[in-house]
């Protein structure tokens, strides 16, 4: 085997939280072959496959993971040129905000408002990742995987990556499919989208340029979310729930400045900052080494030492706070790995 299989591996610092144990083994990949190799590997050595990329939506459970980690840093950046679109392929393992700096230098737009995003490409489709009023799924064009029930490097299109609300055909096939390459369909010409508040407050009836939506998008994350080589963090932590209407009427008559949106399927998205926040006064809310961040209660933090298990008592008590009081059952955007 050509592949250099590592022991023991302290899986903390290869995460934004800079929590969790050790990797029984571990392995970096570089490109596909090396990966199909750690599968067969894997596959003799009956050990489950573990997914690691930027390390940055993730928990690590303190006992660590006892299967194979595959850490993916496959690179490359291909660009085609249709007529009124560029198609940009990307390996899982480039650093997605720097994929969106250069297809705003180039002048494509689609992705600008996604700046500023910490990970890895691999994981954009994954969690059908999203910010101020773009999601990845209204950006890629197809996605290349390796299925490890059938064996095989698969196209998947993106009717057939199934997305929803951070949320993909990979999270609810979780351990089947290996992201190793995006590609995603972007405008030679486009218009600024600014219909999220903060974009909207900021620029008015004015139309930004791409280079200014990005670096307005990169203001507005840099007050609220936390400094990541400071602090452990995965960003937010949670889901904006998204609720039937007949309780999200209860709520508005509760709580009459409640912001409310109508999503397409008639359920009602509802900002779980704004609960967090104005209803439960959680902002900067700290149980010893966790807590939530001074700037935006979505956020959780933990110093250096604390454990898995510490912030998961935490967000779970957060999480019976706002069903108790508003009557919602919030869900993890942060995917434990144990």
């Amino acid at each position: 085997m050509k592949l250099s299989i590592a022991h023991n591996v302290p899986l903390a610092d290869l995460t934004t939280f800079h929590i969790g144990g050790e990797a029984k083994e571990f392995v970096e990949v570089r490109s596909e072959s090396e990966l199909s190799e750690a599968i067969e590997y894997a596959k003799s050595n009956d050990l489950p496959v573990v997914i690691l990329g930027g390390g940055s939506n993730v928990l690590v459970s303190d006992k660590g993971v006892t299967g194979l980690v595959v850490k993916i840093s496959i690179l490359g950046i291909g660009v085609v040129e249709k007529t009124d679109s560029v198609l940009v392929r990307a390996g899982a393992g480039e650093v997605f905000d720097s994929l969106v700096r250069q297809t705003v230098e180039a002048g494509w737009w689609g992705l600008e408002n996604l700046s500023s995003i910490p990970g890895l490409v691999g994981a954009t489709p994954v969690q059908n990742v999203g910010a101020y009023g773009v999601e990845v799924a209204d950006l890629i064009d197809e996605v290349k995987v390796y299925d490890l029930k059938d064996s095989v490097y698969k196209i998947l299109t993106a009717a057939e990556c199934d997305f929803g609300y951070r949320d993909s055909l990979f999270k609810k096939t979780s351990g089947r499919y290996i992201v190793t390459e995006v590609v995603y369909r972007l405008k030679k010409v486009g218009d600024p989208n600014i219909k999220y508040a903060d974009l909207k407050n900021l620029f008015g009836d004015d139309n930004p340029t791409l280079l200014q939506v990005r670096e307005a998008v990169i203001t507005i994350r840099s007050k609220k979310f936390p400094d990541w080589s400071m602090v452990g963090t995965a960003g937010s932590f949670f889901k904006n729930p998204i609720i039937e209407k007949s309780l999200a009427e209860a709520l508005s008559r509760k709580y009459e400045t409640m912001p409310m949106y109508d999503t397409e399927n008639g359920l009602v998205k509802i900002p779980l900052g704004f609960v967090l926040d104005k209803v439960l006064h959680l902002k900067g809310y700290e149980n010893d080494k966790v807590s939530t961040f001074k700037n935006q209660a979505l956020v959780i933090v933990a110093k250096r030492g604390a454990k898995a298990s510490e912030v998961e008592v935490f967000a779970n008590d957060i999480a019976d706070r706002v069903l108790v009081e508003t009557g919602i059952s919030i869900e993890w955007e942060v995917t434990k790995i144990s």
